[in-house]
C-alpha cells in the first residue's frame, strides 16, 4: 500500500513550448511516455462509489494492473488517497487480491465482486518526468487523452505531479513553478469522478449553499471554504448546473469566507487572498473573458496553492 499525495493541475491551453523550458531547469532523472488505457469498475448500484473507492484495470504494451483507491481527501488541487497496485491477468479486478482490512466485511467484498461491470474508460498518452527536487523524487505526468462514457465524452488535457520520495514542501514548490506557465488551474476533479458523472452515475456538479462553520477552528473553516471556492469554479468553467450569478456567487462567498477566517490566524498568504479578492470583483464585472483569464493567472493559481500547502503542512 501506498498513499499518493499529488498535486492536479488542468491545462487549458498548449503548453509545449512553456513546459519545455520550465524542465530544462530542471533535473531530470528519467522520462518516458506510454498509451494507457483504464476501464473503471463497480456494481450497478454504485456500491464501490458509496464506499468512497475507485477501481480499475490500467493497461499499456508492458503491464496490466489493478488499482484500488481508498478514502482519502483532496484540498485545493493535492489528492492525497490510500491506494493499492497488484497484477491482473483477467478481464475483470479479483478484489480478495487487495488487502482484508479495507473492506466493512469479506461478506461485502465478496457481494461486490459478484456484481462488478465496465462502468467508464479513460484513454490517453502519459509523459512522465522523474524529478530530482530539493532532496526530493518527483514524478511530473502530463496526461492528454479523453473520457468515454455512456453519454459521451470529454478530453483530458492534466498536468500531476506525485510525491515519490521526500518532504511535501518540495511538491509544493515545484507545484509553484508550473503554476507559472500560464494556462493551468488547480483540479480537485478525478478522472473518475468525471467519468462517473459521464456515465450517468455520478452527482451532477450544481451550485451548493456555504457550508455551515459554526463550532469550526479557523483552519477547518478555511478548507471548507476553498473546496466550496474550487467546487464553484469547476461549475462556471463547465456551465451545467447553475447560473453564472450562483456560480460568482459561490466564489466570492467562499473566497470572502476564507478571508475572513485567514484574519483570526494570519497566515502569509492573506495579502495575496485580498489582493485576489479584489481583481475577482473587477474581473466579474468585466465579464467570462476576464474570469477565464483571472482563473488562469499566475498570482490567482498560487494563492490557491499556498491555502493547500499551509492546509497541508500544517504551517
Amino acid at each position: 500500500m501506498q498513499t499518493e499525495i499529488e498535486i492536479k493541475f488542468f491545462v487549458s491551453t498548449d503548453i509545449q513550448e512553456q513546459l519545455s523550458n520550465f524542465l530544462n531547469k530542471l533535473d531530470i532523472i528519467s522520462t518516458d511516455s506510454a498509451r494507457l488505457g483504464n476501464v473503471y469498475f463497480d456494481t450497478p448500484d454504485l456500491e464501490l462509489r458509496r464506499l468512497d473507492m475507485g477501481l480499475r484495470i490500467r493497461r499499456s504494451d508492458h503491464f496490466s494492473e489493478q488499482t484500488i483507491k481508498c478514502r482519502g481527501q483532496a484540498v485545493g488541487g493535492l489528492h492525497a488517497r490510500p491506494e493499492y497496485n497488484l497484477p491482473v491477468t483477467g478481464e475483470l479486478p479479483t478484489l480478495a487480491d487487495f488487502p482484508d482490512e479495507i473492506w466493512p466485511s469479506l461478506a461485502v467484498r465478496d457481494a461486490i465482486q459478484s456484481r462488478l461491470v465496465a462502468q467508464f474508460s479513460t484513454d490517453f498518452l502519459r509523459q512522465h518526468w522523474l524529478i530530482a527536487f530539493e532532496g526530493t523524487e518527483i514524478e511530473l505526468a502530463w496526461d492528454r487523452g479523453e473520457i468515454v462514457g455512456s453519454l459521451g465524452r470529454t478530453a483530458i488535457d492534466e498536468l500531476e505531479l506525485e510525491l515519490k520520495s521526500g518532504d511535501p514542501r518540495a511538491l509544493f514548490s515545484l507545484a509553484t513553478g508550473l503554476a507559472g506557465l500560464g494556462g493551468v488551474r488547480l483540479g480537485a476533479q478525478s478522472k473518475a469522478q468525471r467519468g462517473y458523472r459521464l456515465a450517468g452515475l455520478g452527482k451532477a456538479l450544481a451550485s451548493q449553499p456555504l457550508p455551515d462553520v459554526s463550532g469550526l477552528d479557523a483552519r477547518a473553516c478555511i478548507s471548507l471554504g476553498l473546496q466550496h471556492w474550487q467546487h464553484h469554479e469547476q461549475l462556471w468553467l463547465e456551465s451545467v448546473g447553475a447560473t453564472r450569478e450562483e456560480t460568482l456567487s459561490g466564489i466570492q462567498q467562499a473566497c470572502a469566507l476564507v478571508a475572513e477566517m485567514a484574519d483570526e490566524v494570519a497566515p502569509a498568504w492573506l495579502p495575496a487572498l485580498l489582493a485576489q479578492q479584489t481583481l475577482l470583483v473587477q474581473a466579474a464585472e468585466g465579464g467570462d473573458d476576464q474570469l477565464l483569464a483571472l482563473f488562469q493567472q499566475e498570482a490567482f493559481v498560487r494563492v490557491q496553492l499556498a491555502i493547500a500547502a499551509w492546509l497541508h503542512l500544517g504551517d
